[in-house]
């Protein structure tokens, strides 16, 4: 065996360590989700209910905000105990028209200056806070919410959690192989992810609609998060804080998700560049931390920015592979074989990982010829999540085009 065969096997090896740490952790996180007992807290006797905010940040949404707005309005929960704000941010549409014509609150914003969500969500804290609600929810100008939620929320609140995510769905599974393909990814973040962390007390990222938060929260950490991602952004400031997001499995929110390619580029091409930023700003002084301090959370949530990227992990398992294909190449054998060998195991359980995905979304006939496009979707996905690593939209924040409203 020549020096460029052992050269090649020490970096198959090397590369397949972070590949079989992740798949470890995604099968950790699957068993402890299937062996999980879901129980919502208990109500508190003689519970006072909290009042509520609900703030919708809106840019020309007039298309999309009165279905939200008809759903928010018809919420069960005392209606003398919710307000509902809409953030006209930047608008020159109709927006505030209709949410005048609902009788909910109108705040309107321009400054051209500072665009995008994170900074409409500071200006329109800035006014509300002061109002002294109990809980403050921030729902997106298309989504719509369970009719329970502030109700669940309440419970939440009342057992002590602080910071609260509800289970976000893709409201159009069947619209296209990409919207499926989304729904796949979206009920494994969320059912295979996030809602065993929650319940083994490690991180969980806000993920930018359907959440709630005590007043006194928004109130001791500021919203500063501007970024593309402010969600995850702010995720970390509560964080470093020591403040623990509670995932809701209980509570949906639902938007209908892309369906097509200009769609998707626009929404994962922003997501991607943000996630590679903060992963890049967070994931190891966050992790180091935790080793520092002994702090499983703060291990959790570093170790979480650098695998909640599914289409990045693909990419580095497909260069482990590559590399160990070579190293087979160069030296044929047990000992120049068994890096590739380990790989395609990986890779499987991958497969399988994702095949449970499938299922708990469920199988038709339709889906099932949507599943035979969907590799189509995964390899624009790791596109897509190749640009953000080079830095592809980082610094432009731009809208995804909404579906009709149907």
């Amino acid at each position: 065996m020549n020096i460029l065969s052992v050269l090649l096997i020490g970096v198959a090896v090397a590369s397949l360590i972070p590949a079989m740490l992740v798949c470890f952790y995604y099968w950790l996180l699957l068993v402890a989700a299937v062996f999980r007992k879901r129980q919502m807290p208990k109500a508190v006797p003689c519970h006072s209910l909290d009042r509520f905010a609900i703030i919708i940040p809106a840019h020309n949404e007039e298309d999309t905000l009165g279905k939200t707005l008809e759903n928010c309005t018809s919420l069960d929960y005392p209606r003398t105990s919710f307000d509902i704000f809409v953030i006209a941010d930047n608008c020159t549409d109709g927006t505030a028209k209709v949410a005048e014509e609902f009788g909910v609150k109108v705040l309107e914003r321009h400054d051209t200056s500072k665009k995008g969500k994170g900074f409409a969500l500071a200006w329109a804290l800035e006014r509300i806070l002061p109002l002294e609600h109990d809980g403050i929810v921030i729902l997106d100008a298309d989504c719509t919410i369970d009719r329970n939620a502030l109700r669940v929320f309440d419970t939440y609140f009342a057992t002590g959690r602080k910071v609260l995510q509800a289970n976000y769905v893709v409201a159009n599974p069947d619209d296209s192989p990409i919207s499926y393909a989304l729904a796949v990814g979206n009920l494994i973040e969320n059912e295979l992810f996030y809602a065993p962390k929650s319940a083994l007390g490690l991180a969980v990222f806000l993920r930018g609609t359907g959440m709630a938060f005590k007043r006194e929260v928004l109130v001791s950490h500021p919203w500063l998060a501007h970024g593309i991602v402010e969600d995850v952004e702010y995720s970390q400031t509560l964080i470093g804080s020591g403040i623990k997001v509670c995932f809701v499995p209980e509570v949906k929110v639902r938007s209908d998700f892309p369906i097509t390619g200009q769609q998707l580029k626009v929404q994962r091409t922003r997501w991607s560049s943000g996630n590679v930023e903060i992963s890049k700003k967070h994931a190891i002084s966050v992790m180091w931390r935790g080793l520092k301090s002994g702090q499983k959370e703060y291990i959790d949530a570093g170790w979480t920015l650098l695998v909640l990227s599914r289409p990045l992990v693909l990419i580095e398992l497909g260069l482990a592979i590559m590399i160990s294909l070579a190293s087979c190449y160069a030296s044929p054998g047990m000992a120049g074989c068994w890096p590739l060998f380990a790989g395609l195991v990986i890779m499987g359980l991958h497969v399988i990982y994702l095949l449970v995905g499938v299922f708990m979304v469920g199988i038709t006939t339709r889906r099932v010829l949507l599943m035979m496009r969907a590799p189509l979707v995964l390899g624009n996905l790791l596109f897509i999540a190749v640009m953000g690593i080079l830095g592809a939209g980082k610094d432009d924040w731009a809208k995804t085009p909404r579906m009709p409203v149907r």
